[in-house]
């Protein structure tokens, strides 16, 4: 896992894709723009869509390290 985020992401980013897998800046995050980044469709989880599936009950966290994402 990278100590720092990747691609002038910020520490609080998290994101995800069609698959609904879920990664934080610092893991595993394909770079913007490539093949992965568009075929699987990953886009990030804004505070205010953490902020609905807290509402619905659920919880935001990256699958790879735990992190959740600061608001």
């Amino acid at each position: 896992m990278a100590a720092t985020p990747r691609f002038g992401f910020q520490e609080h980013q998290v994101f995800w894709n069609e698959q609904g897998e879920v990664v934080c800046a610092r893991c595993h995050i394909p770079y913007p723009g490539s093949d992965t980044w568009i075929w699987e469709r990953w886009q990030e989880i804004t505070p205010d869509i953490v902020a609905a599936i807290e509402r619905e009950g659920g919880s935001v966290s990256c699958e790879r390290c735990g992190k959740e994402p600061r608001r």
